[in-house]
């Protein structure tokens, strides 16, 4: 059996993915802090095969782990730094003025955006790491993630302006739903009950409480608003809806995609209880 040791470097801003790193209790492990360096000194056993995982015990009966693992321990503290601090930095640096009361929100939204990433990311980063330190005993994580993962430093940018806009079309979003929501209230209730049925071809058939087809809904304004604002079908229905200002609403979805399931949801915030889903025969 050969021993390897391998030292992790760490400034001491990145303390707290530090901290969990250190509180990984999977591998043998020396802690050596000072002012400019936090170092973790892992013992590994170099006797391995590319991606199995190989554990034996040093003589002082301590567990040493295989490269490929403790590769996919540095990588899981490469992520955090890159959640927990990279980001939030860049979306404090760009964002963090011009919208301070909606930082946290974009951070929040930034994560989402990231976790649908992770994969690729922590794929590649494995690799990296696992190919640096089967030639090196020493890795800085913070050098490594500013020369060896330059694109990822792009990627962190990228995700802090999607999370920005996205944040910013779902904020526009809920406030139109808002006002769409204080019209209903303050409409006149025009019909007693409106059956939606939602189609196959995501369009939608329109009956009243006795069954009779709705054909034409004459009505100026929700025309011009759907030629001007360039509605889709979807928005029509909305709009039609609004129109009616009907007391009670009948929801029946036989095309029960992420799609129709998004228009019910809108269509429930906007009349609340006034809407009932109806399962289809």
């Amino acid at each position: 059996m050969t021993k390897k040791d391998i030292c992790v470097g760490l400034l001491p801003q990145y303390k707290i993915p530090a901290m969990k790193f250190l509180n990984n209790n999977k591998f043998n492990k020396k802690l050596v802090c000072n002012d400019d360096m936090i170092e973790v000194m892992i013992n590994a056993d170099q006797n391995e095969c590319l991606g199995t995982k190989v554990i034996n015990k040093d003589e002082d009966g301590a567990k040493l782990l295989s490269i490929d693992e403790i590769s996919k321990d540095i990588t899981d503290l490469i992520i955090n730094i890159m959640k927990d601090k990279l980001l939030k930095e860049y979306i404090l640096k760009q964002y963090g003025n011009a919208y301070k009361d909606d930082k946290d929100n974009i951070y929040i939204y930034s994560l989402k955006i990231f976790e649908q990433k992770e994969v690729f990311i922590r794929d590649t980063i494995v690799n990296r790491v696992y190919n640096y330190i089967l030639n090196n005993n020493y890795i800085n994580v913070d050098g490594f993630v500013k020369f060896r993962m330059k694109e990822f430093m792009g990627y962190i940018s990228t995700i802090g302006d999607i999370a920005l806009e996205e944040y910013l079309m779902e904020k526009d979003h809920e406030e139109f739903i808002k006002v769409l929501k204080y019209f209903v209230d303050i409409q006149q209730e025009k019909i007693e009950l409106l059956r939606v049925h939602i189609l196959d071809d995501n369009s939608f058939i329109l009956y009243d409480k006795d069954g009779n087809k709705i054909e034409n809904i004459d009505d100026e304004d929700i025309i011009n608003m759907v030629i001007k604002e360039n509605l889709n079908y979807e928005d029509f229905l909305i709009s039609t809806l609004l129109t009616l200002c009907p007391k009670k609403i009948e929801i029946v979805n036989l095309l029960n995609d992420n799609c129709s399931k998004e228009i019910i949801e809108t269509i429930k915030s906007i009349f609340g209880d006034r809407v009932k889903i109806i399962l289809p025969n």
